[in-house]
């Protein structure tokens, strides 16, 4: 028998699945008591929405992409989960956010916190701070972006003030992001779903 790699995912949003302690909030425990209900579906896969720690209840504004939330539990949890997984032929695919971060993410605080010592008619140099380059920073204001208090300079966030857009064109973020995947795939994950891929960049439509 040919195996055409079709498969039959459930998407879990983590925060309301399956709350297992009793605090109000779905956790990665709770998913894993679901598991054999998931099967008897006929499930062979699940999408997980990001279980990345973030300041939100969606998750898609992300703090660290090398770690798990821990209102949704700890990385020995989500070890546990894939484990279980795997014994039951269910693969998992995560929520993977590239085309912004957290404004809480150490990249962006450290690249603001860098442009607020610019004197005036100074530009970035990412040779002194790396991360200025991984966000579109600009003196010009546009629609989608949002000033840095105390300054003169925007910074792209075309969803939301909190949620940075990446500079995907910086050879860097791009490097960071391989590291991400990897950093995953090493965990057993099957694949990932791009989250936002029409906005990576806004107004053109070849990219």
């Amino acid at each position: 028998e040919i195996d055409d790699k079709y498969r039959n995912y459930y998407e879990i949003f983590p925060y309301s699945f399956c709350d297992s302690n009793g605090d109000g909030v779905g956790d990665i425990n709770g998913i894993k008591g679901k598991l054999d209900y998931l099967a008897d579906l006929g499930i062979n896969g699940i999408w997980l929405t990001p279980v990345y720690p973030s300041t939100t209840y969606h998750k898609y504004d992300v703090i660290n992409y090398c770690e798990i939330d821990t209102r949704f539990g700890t990385m020995e949890d989500f070890e546990t989960l894939m484990a279980e997984c795997e014994a039951r032929g269910i693969d998992v695919i995560l929520d993977l956010v590239v085309n912004h971060t957290s404004s809480h993410h150490e990249w962006f605080t450290q690249a603001v916190e860098y442009i607020k010592t610019l004197g005036e008619g100074e530009q970035p140099d990412a040779s002194v701070c790396p991360y200025v380059d991984y966000y579109n920073f600009s003196q010009e204001f546009a629609s989608g972006y949002t000033k840095i208090e105390g300054t003169e300079w925007y910074y792209e966030s075309r969803f939301w003030s909190e949620m940075p857009d990446l500079n995907l064109d910086s050879e860097a973020v791009r490097q960071e992001i391989d590291a991400i995947v990897q950093f995953w795939l090493d965990k057993g994950v099957s694949g990932f779903r791009l989250d936002a891929t029409t906005s990576y960049y806004t107004g053109d439509d070849t990219s």
